[in-house]
């Protein structure tokens, strides 16, 4: 029976291919066209993107929706989020040829379906996958949480030696479904998280529950030396909503 991929991340999630690269594309949409950008997005380009990954382009693809997006009409804040996982660097720069014989695989002319002009892209990023909880499992939310460490190294290790371990335990209790963690390739700079870990949660309540500071196992925590890897802790946290994966495996 195939497995639905996860991904990231991704900020998802998604299955391990060694060192998969991990895209991550945000996008903008007023309340008012929300149903309209998903609707076209769900009906017809996916159809785009499962070609691709058909053709060997891309291994998978997530779309998400931010939790309480329509609901805070900020503009510079993303309301949805495309997660595309490729199997090396390769492909990720070949990916564009995918998007060659659009109007042939929709059946008509893409400007009738296009969503540019009801959503803006706010800002694309690329990460490495350094590693994640297998064997993949079903989820429906996703928390990503954005760090710029000041230690780098230790905050990955600390994070495949005492959290990656912490958190196979908790799979399939309480709504756990996932986890992994993902270095950022580009783009980098002063302003820019350096790495990106994420939960899979099957349910919203816990998903919300596992952004409360004060439900961390304290005997873990007493292992941990984060406050020195990372003391200003994680500098931004994101829940998300998957609306549809796309590839599979047996």
């Amino acid at each position: 029976m195939k497995k639905l991929f996860l991904l990231v991340l991704i900020f998802c999630s998604f299955l391990m291919f060694g060192q998969n690269v991990v895209e991550v594309e945000y996008r903008h949409v007023e309340s008012e066209h929300i149903a309209e950008f998903e609707a076209k997005e769900i009906d017809y380009w996916s159809k785009v993107k499962q070609n691709g990954i058909d053709e060997g382009y891309m291994l998978a693809s997530a779309f998400f929706r931010l939790i309480d997006a329509g609901r805070v009409d900020d503009e510079t804040m993303p309301t949805h989020a495309f997660v595309h996982v490729y199997k090396d660097f390769e492909q990720l720069v070949n990916s564009p040829k995918m998007w060659s014989n659009t109007e042939k695989i929709l059946g008509m002319k893409q400007s009738l379906v296009s969503t540019d002009e009801i959503s803006a892209t706010m800002r694309i990023q690329r990460y490495k996958l350094i590693d994640e909880i297998l064997p993949l499992r079903e989820f429906k939310y996703a928390v990503w949480n954005y760090a710029k460490p000041k230690d780098l190294n230790g905050f990955i290790n600390e994070n495949l030696k005492l959290w990656k371990p912490y958190f196979q335990k908790k799979v399939g209790k309480n709504g756990l479904a996932g986890w992994g963690i993902l270095a950022r390739v580009h783009p980098q700079g002063m302003e820019q998280s350096s790495v990106l870990t994420y939960d899979h949660y099957t349910d919203l309540a816990s998903a919300m529950q596992a952004l409360s500071p004060m439900d961390f196992d304290q005997a873990s925590l007493s292992k941990s030396k984060m406050s020195e890897y990372d003391p200003d802790g994680f500098r931004y946290r994101v829940l998300l909503e998957l609306i549809q994966m796309q590839g599979s495996v047996e």
